[in-house]
């Protein structure tokens, strides 16, 4: 990496830092909540049920308890695994993979940014970075799409299935689970790889925010949106 780039990268971070921060307190006010409705919950259970105080709390206590500090072991081995050093490893991977040219080029860019705090899904604050020639997108992983290679842009709204019974029929339905903005890449590019890249959003609503940023930033790509 060239030390132009480190500069850049540096500079990034520090950025990012206050915002990862921010994602982490709102992770575990997140779990609090769910290791203090487990243990009420399943007290709740056993008075529903119909079981006196003294088998509540013998019982149904117990297990609450149990399964909040499930909750809290898994959140002290996701804590160990996301940290800042985790995050720069994984931007330094993909500015790596750049050419010298290209990493130059992107770190004289001045980009547009953006930030989703997806606490439910995600490890890390996902972040969008827009810059006329470049863009990154971190989400767990740091992809980077080179603005001269793009043919086309659009959008897929991702689903998901789940099955449920209705008496003894067996009944499948497919939910929403995001929207993806498609990158198509022309043939001919560094870039190409026989399909499309996938800039994953966790709803239409942050599709939205990433693409008035792109139009903001990016005017190289105002004719490629896919009508």
């Amino acid at each position: 990496m060239s030390e132009t780039l480190r500069e850049w990268l540096e500079r990034e971070l520090r950025d990012f830092g206050p915002v990862w921060k921010s994602f982490r307190s709102k992770q575990r006010r997140m779990y609090y909540i769910w290791m203090a409705a487990a243990v009420a919950g399943m007290a709740a259970l056993g008075f529903v049920a119909g079981y006196d105080l003294t088998y509540v709390l013998r019982v149904h206590l117990p297990i609450g308890v149990g399964i909040a500090v499930f909750i809290w072991l898994c959140v002290l081995l996701t804590s160990r695994a996301s940290t800042m050093k985790s995050v720069r490893k994984r931007f330094e991977k993909a500015l790596s993979a750049l050419s010298p040219t290209d990493q130059e080029a992107l770190a004289r860019q001045n980009f547009g940014r953006v930030d989703f705090l997806n606490t439910f899904e995600d490890s890390f604050p996902a972040r969008l970075l827009v810059g006329p020639d470049f863009w990154l997108y971190f989400r767990n992983v740091c992809q980077i799409y080179r603005v001269a290679d793009i043919e086309k842009l659009w959008a897929q709204e991702e689903k998901t299935q789940f099955h449920y019974n209705v008496g003894s029929t067996r009944v499948r339905r497919k939910v929403s689970a995001g929207v993806s903005l498609m990158v198509d890449y022309r043939e001919d590019t560094s870039s190409a790889k026989g399909r499309p890249d996938r800039l994953y959003l966790a709803s239409w609503e942050q599709f939205q925010t990433a693409k008035d940023l792109i139009i903001r930033h990016c005017p190289k790509v105002e004719n490629l949106w896919k009508k």
